[in-house]
């Protein structure tokens, strides 16, 4: 769930023109990046709700038209097939254009009729069909540098994402862990400490960043809690404000509790300022595991789009894109109606017939 995008938060010295500590510009980087992914992923709840939207109003509509107009023509080349006049040439072009249509619907519709054409219509071609997605395999192994499981339905492009998605990130997931558990064996080489030294310092400094998140929520608490309060007024802003207050401490949202904290003039910005620096070195690894989870929040939402689209999982996305992806994807979907209606036109003519099944031919050929 998108949480409410706030503006950056940041320390500022001591006002004296003194530079910013590490820890100073650390938080700030940090704070800013937060407040960058909230804004961005804030962007993508709007769209997503225009997009389901069109979706659901424009491009549903017209694909099933497709699929209709489509269906239709199936039914016209099973009729033609047999037709007096045509070439055993000719009747291999019908043969092609089944298995090719029959396939392309089968992916997004499971018409009983579609699937007896094309096992009737492609059995010549199941070998080649096997080769070419072998081939497909092949290259996308090659192109993202997976394995893909024999498991995964090729025909899918949707599976085919997912699959590639997961490799990836279990990839990158190996690839820090390896990084991470290289760089902790030279630090304890160098440092010469005990596995077990460091272990309980980790742990020390975990309870520590705990610490410091729950010491911010208790002053918070201990202000806002409703039942503390006489006036049935300020009783229901005051559980309006803890319900923030319980929500940002329940996803470690250090930002969110400064923020209600500087809102309701607990502290301010001089407050802030002087923070010491060993409570920052705590406040920026929880800030550092809260932008982890956006990022990784964030990855989930456009990897969604990029599978409803149809793209590659490496592709970059943005609203912006997939908005310019859904209005060309339903400009080709009108295209392809209109030109299926004209060249259905074609079956009324055993002569436009066989010029229409030469242009075919030669489109399948160089597909």
């Amino acid at each position: 769930m998108t949480k409410k995008t706030i503006n950056a938060i940041k320390v500022a010295g001591d006002g004296n023109e003194k530079p910013l500590s590490k820890g100073q510009k650390a938080f700030n980087t940090l704070s800013e990046k937060i407040a960058k992914r909230r804004a961005t992923l804030a962007e993508w709840e709007v769209f997503g709700t225009d997009f389901r939207r069109r979706y659901t109003d424009e491009v549903v509509p017209l694909q099933n038209s497709f699929d209709a107009i489509r269906i239709q023509m199936l039914h016209k080349l099973d009729q033609s097939h047999d037709a007096k006049g045509l070439t055993k040439g000719e009747r291999q072009t019908i043969e092609d254009l089944i298995s090719h249509i029959a396939g392309d619907l089968m992916e997004s519709n499971d018409d009983p009729a579609v699937e007896e054409l094309y096992r009737r219509y492609s059995g010549a071609d199941d070998a080649k069909s096997a080769e070419a997605l072998a081939d497909l395999k092949q290259t996308l192994e090659t192109e993202f540098g997976v394995d893909i499981a024999d498991d995964v339905d090729l025909n899918s492009p949707e599976a085919v994402l997912r699959h590639i998605q997961r490799q990836l990130d279990e990839q990158e997931d190996a690839e820090r862990r390896h990084r991470e558990a290289k760089e902790e064996f030279h630090a304890e080489r160098k440092k010469a400490k005990k596995p077990k030294a460091a272990e309980e310092r980790a742990r020390a400094e975990e309870a520590e960043v705990h610490q410091s998140l729950r010491e911010v929520y208790r002053k918070l608490a201990s202000m806002l809690h409703p039942d503390r309060e006489p006036d049935p007024v300020e009783r229901e802003r005051k559980a309006v404000l803890m319900q923030r207050v319980n929500g940002a401490y329940a996803s470690r949202s250090l930002l969110d509790l400064l923020a209600i904290q500087l809102e309701l003039e607990h502290i301010d910005q001089t407050a802030l300022d002087s923070i010491g620096e060993e409570r920052l070195k705590r406040w920026n690894t929880i800030l550092k595991e809260q932008l982890r989870g956006l990022d990784q929040e964030l990855s989930e939402v456009q990897f969604e789009y990029l599978a409803r689209c149809g793209l590659s999982p490496m592709a970059t996305v943005s609203p912006a894109s997939v908005k310019r992806h859904l209005t060309a994807s339903l400009t080709d979907l009108r295209h392809y109606i209109k030109a299926f209606e004209q060249d259905l036109r074609s079956f009324d003519d055993v002569k436009r017939l066989k010029l229409w099944l030469k242009q075919m031919k030669w489109e399948l050929s160089a597909r």
